[in-house]
């Protein structure tokens, strides 16, 4: 992290030693961030803004805090126009790059794919001419009618017999079953529905246990009536301390906010401000408004919040549990700026 206020010969530097990264800038409130590949410029973004007025306002800024890295993948698309790229040439000296000219497109030999002729189709004609010769088999020969009359008669019985088999086969073992679980367990049912319908008069008896389980009623309403006592109406003190965030700046940050929190049933809203930095206070100025909503579970409090930054809007989610004395809270808090959560904890004022 550098507090240089020349970052635009540091931008010249990145250049001339054709390195690739993202250099991350932090001037207040405000954020941006300039990727590079091979030493030339392909995206910027500072705030709202995006390509040569990116760049531009990050040249005018003093006292900004900024930090490079090395290890960050270039973008796979570009904010910097076609005429932004002159421009950023002749006034700036940046060089620049098109998304074509640092993301090269993968080569595919579609020569490997391809499959030769199949002859399979000749094979089978040939196997089906060479049976067809074959007058040892009496299947393909033209029998007399008396004959083939007497093949098919024999098929069906055949086929009948063993039908019958399996549903006997079929009964004997629902029977069983029907007998060991007392009606618990099913079968599938034959396709035959006149022999399975005293078997499957068995399972009514599944009807008393599944409606004679009802849930714990009291139990319930004994966890209600103690969820509902606690109550963080008030002004609160919140100190959010950040563990992981997508910029290494904000990294061991801790933000502070002061809440006024109305409570109405099991949920409720707040209003405040945020009011420190890392125990500094913010100038009124610099006090960016946040709301909240949420909700009350017994001594589980969840909630939602959005802050109107100085650049932009984020948005995030408090995780909380209140104390047995209800003065504290501590839990867990994630919000959108800059990606980051951490551990988050309040005190009743």
């Amino acid at each position: 992290m550098s507090d240089d206020g020349d970052i635009l010969n540091f931008i010249r530097t990145i250049c001339a030693n054709g390195e690739s990264g993202r250099l991350e800038i932090l001037a207040g409130s405000i954020q941006g961030e300039l990727s590079f590949a091979d030493g030339k410029l392909v995206d910027a973004r500072f705030g709202h803004l995006t390509g040569f007025r990116a760049v531009n306002a990050v040249a005018a800024m003093r006292d900004a805090r900024f930090s490079f890295d090395p290890a960050f993948a270039p973008l796979a698309s570009s904010s910097i126009t076609a005429s932004e790229r002159v421009v950023l040439k002749q006034f700036f000296g940046i060089e620049t790059a098109a998304t074509s000219e640092y993301l090269q497109p993968a080569a595919v030999d579609w020569q490997e794919e391809a499959v030769p002729a199949v002859a399979v189709p000749d094979e089978v004609d040939e196997v089906t001419i060479v049976r067809s010769d074959v007058t040892s088999t009496p299947i393909p020969t033209p029998p007399p009618p008396a004959s083939r009359f007497s093949y098919l008669t024999a098929l069906a019985l055949a086929v009948l017999a063993m039908a019958v088999m399996a549903a006997a086969a079929v009964l004997i073992n629902r029977y069983n079953d029907s007998l060991l679980s007392k009606g618990v367990a099913s079968v599938e049912t034959p396709s035959r529905p006149e022999p399975v319908q005293q078997p499957s008069q068995l399972p009514v008896a599944q009807s008393a246990p599944i409606h004679s389980v009802p849930a714990p009623a009291s139990v319930k309403e004994g966890k209600k009536t103690f969820k509902a006592v606690q109550d963080p109406s008030g002004k609160w003190n919140i100190v959010n301390s950040v563990d992981t965030t997508a910029y290494r700046s904000f990294k061991n940050m801790k933000i502070g906010f002061a809440l006024s929190i109305n409570q109405t049933g099991t949920s409720f809203t707040g209003t405040g401000l945020k009011v420190s930095e890392n125990g500094r206070s913010l100038p009124a100025g610099s006090r960016t408004p946040i709301q909240v909503q949420g909700s009350i579970n017994g001594d589980r409090i969840e909630a939602t919040f959005v802050e109107d930054g100085t650049a932009r809007k984020s948005n995030g989610k408090f995780m909380w549990r209140l104390d047995r004395n209800g003065r504290g809270l501590t839990g867990s808090f994630a919000t959108t700026a800059a990606r980051s959560s951490g551990k988050s904890a309040a005190s009743r004022l």
